[in-house]
């Protein structure tokens, strides 16, 4: 029987040969023209080229929830490890690689920490994208590497749809957890955008085991050409969602 431990191990072996590969092969290519995936709610519908390679690390990303007297802090520093296969196609490799929770009420606090659950995705943009609409599909298996009090009860899989057109964008996706399955729908508009500043606005609307309603924005910042700073919130009106998320992250272009 594989346990977690192992798990983890391979993810994080797989990972660093993906990683090896891709500087060794990596293609030249203007690094501002690279969109990472972080932060916000969907993802950008372009792909890195042949052979580049990315990671994007939340610093942490944060989420925090208060209701019927119990109160739940979540900081995670979920990474993201992506790279180009062909002209089309990416490959992603995510992973909450330490989680903690801190969990309050009148009678009782606990709190648990460890590593947190992966994932294996590709992205694919979509014939028919140009210079000024583009749209890309993002598929992603989950796989149980999280410690047991953190670990989610079944891998999670996820189907979505990314399209942005000029300073809109609009994201659809479908998920299968251990809660059953749910849809998540956002649309978003850069209302700044610069060589090095962009900020955004949000809203998600999620339906089943997703239900959601929240509202939310964001500013990633061009540190340098191949470095993104990110910061972001998301307030949430859901019953069944944290109250608040966001966090701050960075980006960077390997190679």
């Amino acid at each position: 029987m594989i346990t977690s431990a192992a798990m983890r191990v391979a993810v994080l072996a797989g990972a660093v040969g993906l990683l090896a590969f891709g500087c060794a092969a990596a293609q030249a290519q203007d690094a501002s023209e690279v969109a990472f995936d972080r932060p916000g709610i969907g993802f950008s519908p372009s792909v890195l080229a042949p052979g580049q390679v990315a990671w994007e690390q939340g610093l942490p990303d944060i989420g925090h929830d208060d209701s019927d007297g119990v109160r739940t802090t979540r900081y995670a520093a979920a990474s993201l490890l992506r790279v180009g296969l062909a002209e089309d196609l990416e490959l992603q490799i995510g992973s909450d690689s330490r989680v903690w929770e801190r969990t309050r009420s009148a009678n009782a606090r606990e709190r648990v920490h460890g590593g947190g659950d992966s994932s294996v995705a590709l992205k694919w943009v979509l014939p028919g994208s140009n210079d000024t609409t583009q749209w890309a599909v993002l598929a992603r298996q989950g796989v149980l590497t999280g410690a047991s009090d953190i670990r989610a009860g079944r891998a999670q899989q996820d189907l979505g749809v990314s399209i942005a057109t000029g300073d809109l964008a609009f994201y659809v996706n479908g998920t299968r957890d251990e809660d059953g399955t749910g849809w998540t729908a956002s649309p978003s508009w850069t209302w700044l955008s610069t060589p090095t500043v962009e900020a955004y606005l949000e809203a998600g609307v999620g339906t089943g085991s997703q239900r959601s309603r929240a509202l939310g924005s964001g500013i990633t910042w061009r540190v340098a050409t191949a470095v993104q700073l990110d910061v972001s919130v998301l307030r949430g009106f859901a019953d069944a969602e944290d109250d608040w998320r966001g966090g701050f992250g960075v980006s960077v272009l390997l190679h």
